[in-house]
């Protein structure tokens, strides 16, 4: 009976297995379920069985704007062959509401395959966002299209409190680079700035499909209570759209197809309220020292016995989620014969770690005591005190051979005494006459003089350097080289690591910064026609010129498409410096030769 009962229920698993496979072997997907008017959106039909036809889906209420399309993939995993056909459309609705996009037939042999019907439901258009530089181009960026989200983990939290923002950005077009970013500012708050993730993933957001990736996160602690704003950042992103200019003749579209032009586009982000709340006054233990979260604490010493005039360690270790930048050295409550001093801190990772250095001045048996720990406990709202462990000290009598040795008396054992005895010299000594007074002597004389010549160089040098840089740009021009080497010696820290990413970040920033400087273009304002057209003003060597340009492209390629750059970085490094040597040369030697 148990047998039997078996064999039903694995046919019935495998006929359930069956008709998933069946029903995953056509089916159509889109982009977004949720769309704008006049904004395209992709839909695709997916076909992983040997079809002889199919029947593209309907289509009746939208518009084709581009396709099919057809890409084929074939995977051999351990021998199994496996192989799929994705057909895709480029849809556009032109008006609102929720609308069907039919069934597809697909038919393999004499199996025949009908996929489900998707609904799309099609809000008004976003007002769009052009540059004027763009608007007889034609390309147009809606709102919903590129944007920068400010995600706080929290938005209301206690003085000390931590806290994590990430500036995170969503995108929907094809990123060529960035070209401006001004970091965030974080007024009233502490801050750390956090690794974040290189790559970008794909999110569903409201029915509409994002590429994201986190631009940058920040650890806060806010100092001070009330409510303060995380301002909005505005970077501008370079994307690649489709130019909606007609070719201009049938030669033209047959050899360059669909038309892409490089547009600029304003990411602003969604300014934040952040309410702090101050640290309540209502049971505040005396020894709290500012530290607040979720601690443990740990006391502890290196030895339990020792001798007079020694050294051990008392190391107090706080670990857990908490403030520790902000987090002050717990004040000790010693013995009066103990001697101690400011302690070593060790911050790391989820711990931080008090090492103070001991030395007992006096025999006897000690105890250390009162060395309980106070904070704000963030997941009760209240102040949490951890209790410590006495701890016992043996000192013994000091070595009395040991050089060095120190004898402690408190303070209520010494006796004053109105009458001290000093000793006095004995023997026969002479006293000798100055040949010479100190007063009106050449020493004299020249130890007056002396301050006001000093006096008077000083403000020589003085006047020369504000002379020299009086002239803003002239100053700029003339560190700039000095400005590029300090760069470059990150861009050579990250090529001895072989990461490409930073290291072209490093570069491009380098050869940016110096050209800014050299030429007094603002870094927002530098092109390559502005670079080129100021260099050959400064009768730079064109050939120069080139190798600039050339270094600028690759930099700014690596830098968004690391993965597609080959070739030495060694190489790159030593061509960026000698770009750097090479323009200051040609520049300084003219100016010289004008002088």
């Amino acid at each position: 009976m148990q047998s039997l009962l078996n064999r039903i229920l694995l046919t019935v698993v495998s006929v359930f297995f069956a008709f998933s496979l069946m029903a995953q072997a056509v089916y159509t997907q889109v982009s977004a379920k949720k769309v704008q008017v006049g904004v395209p959106f992709e839909c695709a039909l997916v076909i992983t069985v040997g079809a002889t036809s199919y029947a593209s889906p309907g289509f009746k209420d939208f518009e084709v704007v581009s396709g099919p399309f057809e890409s084929r993939m074939t995977q051999n995993i351990n021998g199994v062959v496996s192989s799929q056909i994705t057909l895709s459309w480029g849809l556009v609705a032109r008006k609102e509401g929720k609308f069907t996009i039919g069934p597809a037939v697909v038919n393999a042999g004499t199996q025949k395959y009908e996929t489900a019907p998707v609904t799309i439901e099609v809000t008004k258009g976003a007002a769009t966002q052009q540059n004027p530089a763009d608007l007889n181009s034609g390309i147009s960026v809606n709102d919903g299209e590129l944007f920068i989200k400010t995600v706080p983990t929290k938005t209301k939290l206690y003085v000390g409190e931590q806290l994590t923002i990430t500036h995170k950005l969503f995108s929907r077009l094809s990123l060529v680079g960035m070209k401006k970013y001004d970091a965030p500012v974080f007024d009233g708050f502490w801050t750390k700035k956090l690794d974040v993730p290189s790559s970008a993933i794909q999110e569903n957001i409201d029915g509409v499909a994002y590429l994201t990736a986190e631009v940058e996160k920040h650890l806060l602690y806010a100092n001070s209570p009330g409510k303060k704003t995380i301002a909005s950042i505005n970077p501008v992103y370079v994307v690649r759209k489709v130019s909606s200019k007609k070719p201009r003749s049938f030669w033209e579209q047959f050899v360059n197809g669909q038309q892409y032009e490089d547009i600029e586009v304003k990411a602003k982000s969604n300014p934040i309220t952040i309410e702090v709340l101050p640290l309540p006054e209502e049971g505040k233990p005396s020894n709290f020292n500012g530290a607040v979260g979720k601690l443990s604490y740990k006391v502890e010493t290196n030895t339990q016995t020792l001798k007079a005039n020694e050294a051990f360690n008392l190391k107090i270790t706080v670990s857990g989620t908490g403030n520790f930048p902000l987090m002050d050295a717990p004040k000790l409550n010693l013995p009066e014969s103990f001697e101690s001093y400011d302690p070593k801190i060790v911050e790391s990772g989820n711990a931080k770690l008090f090492d103070y250095l001991i030395i007992p001045r006096s025999e006897g048996n000690f105890t250390l005591k009162n060395l309980d720990f106070s904070f704000f406990n963030t997941e009760i709202k209240k102040y949490t005190t951890l209790q410590s462990p006495e701890i016992n000290i043996k000192v013994l009598p000091p070595d009395p051979n040991s050089s060095g040795t120190q004898v402690y008396t408190p303070q209520n054992q010494v006796k004053e005494s109105e009458n001290d005895i000093r000793y006095i010299k004995k023997g026969n000594f002479e006293l000798a006459k100055t040949e010479t007074e100190f007063f009106n002597s050449y020493t004299h004389i020249t130890l007056i003089i002396l301050p006001i010549l000093l006096l008077g160089a000083v403000l020589l040098m003085r006047r020369k350097y504000l002379k020299a840089n009086s002239d803003i740009v002239l100053v700029k021009e003339r560190k700039a080289a000095k400005v590029a080497r300090k760069q470059l010696v990150d861009a050579e820290k990250f090529m001895k690591q072989n990461n490409k990413d930073e290291f072209y970040t490093e570069v491009l920033k380098a050869i940016n910064n110096y050209l800014s400087n050299k030429l007094n273009i603002p870094v927002s304002e530098l092109s390559k026609d502005n670079i080129q057209k100021t260099l050959l003003q400064k009768n730079v060597d064109p050939q120069h010129i080139i190798k600039v340009i050339s270094t600028i492209e690759t930099s700014e390629y690596a830098k968004y498409a690391p993965g597609a750059v080959s070739g030495d970085l060694n190489a790159v490094y030593n061509d960026t410096i000698n770009l750097v040597t090479g323009i200051e040369e040609q520049i300084n030697k003219k100016s010289d030769n004008k002088k």
